[in-house]
């Protein structure tokens, strides 16, 4: 069945290096995909990780530095960034910019894996410094 979510009335957390916008996922009654709105001030960055699934990164305003396990992009909003499984990366703002971006995930329970294998969590409860 169809849903409306108004961006106002879905929950904007902010945590030390980003705040995140869950405009679709298991908070939202989704089941098999999650969409996350996120904003980087140019201090911010996400650490270096992997996704048991893939993930895309949509970015909309700004550049971001893409880390990868061995070499690192640029990106020029607007862009796209498919992220295999189990590919590490990390991203943070190039300069004096604001990122605005979504991550879109095939599942409504992504998980988050630091580089050595252990579980990290999700950006909302994320008061990690690296």
């Amino acid at each position: 069945m169809a849903q409306i979510h108004q961006g106002d009335a879905l929950p904007f957390i902010k945590v030390p290096r980003i705040q995140t916008r869950v405009v679709a996922g298991e908070q939202t009654g989704t089941e098999e995909m999650t969409v996350w709105e996120q904003w980087m001030e140019p201090d911010g960055f996400i650490p270096v990780h992997y996704h048991d699934t893939e993930e895309v990164l949509f970015i909309v305003e700004g550049t971001v530095r893409l880390e990868l396990a061995d070499s690192f992009l640029e990106c020029v909003a607007p862009a796209s960034i498919t992220v295999s499984a189990y590919e590490l990366h990390g991203l943070s703002p190039t300069g004096n910019t604001r990122i605005h971006l979504f991550g879109i995930f095939p599942t409504s329970t992504p998980k988050i894996f630091d580089s050595e294998g252990n579980p990290r969590p999700l950006p909302m409860q994320d008061t990690q410094e690296q």
